[in-house]
């Protein structure tokens, strides 16, 4: 069978990723993203695709893994998503999942009000207490509370930080990596792995 030119087999993909920290969650299997996307949708448009699949939300059991998404170490964010409480609250549990450990946010809750335009965000860490004030732009997240998770992980001690992935529109993709394999990512999908700030 020939290979289209600029295509890469999925099953490198899978390898590939996960040679720089970007894994499938226990109990989800590779082959249950083709519940989403077919081998050949996956390997004509290589590593993007298989990331923001990996980094959504299941779509099947097969694909939820423990906390609903295929891999802890990805998000495929879409930066419209603030519409109720709750949203924000989710925003913080997801970078505490990417963070894996680095980042043990506690008593995780929000306050969304779209049409009174008042939106917080409230947590705790290390036993400190936080409450940040969210500006309400319709349904768009307030990017400075993803910049403030940044800063956040920063100031802790790891050596990790959150990463950011331009997807050039209204969504993007969010990791969490040293930066030996944010160097690798880099290399491996030929697309700029920044720092998120």
């Amino acid at each position: 069978m020939r290979v289209p030119a600029g295509s890469v087999p999925f099953e490198k993909q899978i390898a590939d990723l996960g040679a720089c920290g970007i894994l499938l969650s226990p109990g989800v299997a590779p082959e249950s993203l083709f519940d989403s996307f077919d081998r050949e949708a996956f390997e004509s448009e290589p590593y993007r695709l298989l990331l923001c699949a990996m980094g959504g939300e299941a779509e099947t059991e097969a694909q939820a893994g423990l906390t609903g998404h295929p891999s802890d170490n990805i998000w495929h964010f879409d930066t419209e998503c603030i519409e109720n409480a709750g949203d924000y609250a989710a925003i913080a549990r997801r970078m505490r999942e990417l963070a894996q450990g680095d980042l043990p946010l506690e008593d995780v809750s929000d306050r969304v009000d779209v049409e009174a335009g008042r939106a917080s965000l409230t947590f705790r860490l290390s036993g400190r207490e936080y409450r940040w004030d969210a500006k309400v732009d319709a349904d768009w997240v307030d990017s400075t509370i993803l910049s403030r998770f940044a800063e956040l992980l920063r100031a802790g001690k790891t050596t990790r930080r959150f990463t950011y992935v331009d997807l050039g529109g209204q969504d993007c993709l969010i990791g969490c990596a040293t930066a030996e394999d944010r160097a690798k990512l880099e290399g491996v999908i030929g697309r700029k792995v920044a720092w998120l700030s």
